[in-house]
């Protein structure tokens, strides 16, 4: 039996416009559309948002990298826990199983206040810790997240038949709703001139690590006949791959729109979904 309790921490290195400052950045809030698809998020005010002034927009980029710390406090962390357990019933017979479980927590807040032209990857993703001015989610807790494995096979003894299984569950994708924001309900939120070069910045509405898609399970078989001849070996058999024949969603589309709701580009439309069940003939020789 394997047992372990992992825990990191992250620290990041925010790139900073040097040619701006943080007047050029006018703070905003919008409103959510209503929509029951958004389950909390729904109708809900999202503050803490900010667009550059136009002056400052047409200034040439001047990024500076530098240590986090010298503006505030910003770190990620990870708390997980791992077992695994292999056993040999009796002869013939292999078991094996476990899980792993953790949740990652970030924060970037102090940062983004000093600071509003904060750049650091993964902006518009579900996952985080990214933030930049139209993302307002600095602060992000991903929540337990729980994957777990299995694993039998017997050699049938005297008939020389090997039957296997495994069995995987994994956590569904994480969800955003990537929203186009319009410039009426940015004025409606306190933004004063419109948006900066006439380009309306994009939001997630959903806060990172509440919303996630279809639990991913799937079982596969495997039988086998060993045959002998003579010094050599072949091992023939038939592979069942998604035994139960799970449809679980791998994929979604992210882009929220409020003009499609249904259909191909409607937010959380399936994009991959898992293989449907089917069978492969196996056969391998050994001399």
């Amino acid at each position: 039996m394997a047992c372990a309790v992992s825990w990191m921490l992250r620290r990041e290195s925010p790139s900073i416009l040097v040619a701006t400052v943080a007047s050029d950045y006018r703070p905003f809030s919008v409103v959510a559309p209503t929509d029951s698809r958004l389950g909390g998020a729904s109708g809900e005010t999202l503050p803490g948002l900010f667009n550059v002034t136009q002056a400052a927009a047409l200034l040439a980029p001047n990024n500076f990298n530098t240590l986090a710390s010298n503006f505030g406090n910003q770190y990620q962390h990870f708390n997980g826990f791992l077992m695994n357990i292999q056993s040999r019933v009796r002869s013939g017979l292999t078991l094996s199983g476990g899980f792993n479980t953790g949740k990652t927590v970030s924060d970037n807040c102090e940062i983004r206040a000093a600071i509003p032209e904060l750049t650091v990857a993964g902006i518009v993703s579900a996952a985080g810790p990214g933030v930049n001015p139209s993302n307002p989610w600095c602060h992000i807790d991903t929540g337990w997240i729980t994957r777990a494995t299995a694993l039998g096979s017997y050699i049938v003894p005297k008939i020389d038949v090997l039957v296997s299984s495994t069995f995987r569950s994994d956590a569904g994708a994480q969800l955003a709703a990537n929203w186009t924001i319009p410039s009426a309900a940015a004025t409606a939120g306190g933004l004063v001139g419109g948006f900066a070069n006439g380009a309306s910045p994009i939001v997630n509405l959903v806060q990172p690590g509440t919303l996630y898609g279809d639990r991913v399970n799937e079982l596969d078989f495997k039988i086998a006949k060993i045959l002998r001849f003579k010094g050599t070996r072949l091992n023939a058999g038939l592979e069942i791959y998604n035994a139960l024949n799970a449809n679980a969603v791998l994929t979604y589309a992210q882009t929220f729109s409020t003009l499609v709701t249904s259909g191909p580009g409607a937010w959380l439309q399936p994009q991959q979904i898992m293989t449907p069940r089917f069978f492969k003939i196996t056969a391998q020789f050994d001399f």
